[in-house]
């Protein structure tokens, strides 16, 4: 039984289109994961700096006023970070041996979502307050 060339170069033609565009989905999967990973990293940049100049603030707010030792907890911005403040009273002593007294430590803890996971930190700051 003889082939027809034409016959058999329509179908190579065919399973080289079918290898292409297999090629082109791998690709294009490849690359929107790639895209979406990206920008998930992004957010949590963006996330965790405004967090972070957040807690500055509060930690500059906190030492402005006078201090009680406590917990509490901080609303602000638009909710999605939650924030903690822990203020406590620090033991501490010189190398002679002597009490210092009206040292505070100022402990403020943000926990928020994102990008599908929990995430946290926390600042710290001791402070002398008379």
């Amino acid at each position: 039984m003889k082939i027809d060339r034409r016959h058999a170069s329509a179908g190579f033609v065919l399973w080289e289109i079918m290898l292409a565009l297999i090629i082109f989905v791998v690709v294009a999967v490849a690359l929107t994961a790639a895209l979406q990973q990206t920008l998930d990293t992004s957010v949590l940049l963006r996330d965790e700096s405004q967090v972070r100049l957040e807690m500055q603030n509060l930690l500059a707010e906190v030492t402005s006023a006078k201090l009680k030792p406590g917990k509490s907890e901080i609303q602000t911005g638009d909710g999605r970070v939650r924030y903690e403040r822990e203020i406590r009273l620090v033991k501490a002593k010189t190398a002679r041996g002597e009490v210092l007294p009206d040292l505070y430590e100022i402990v403020i803890k943000a926990s928020w979502k994102s990008a599908g996971r929990d995430h946290s930190g926390s600042a710290a700051l001791i402070v002398y307050q008379p």
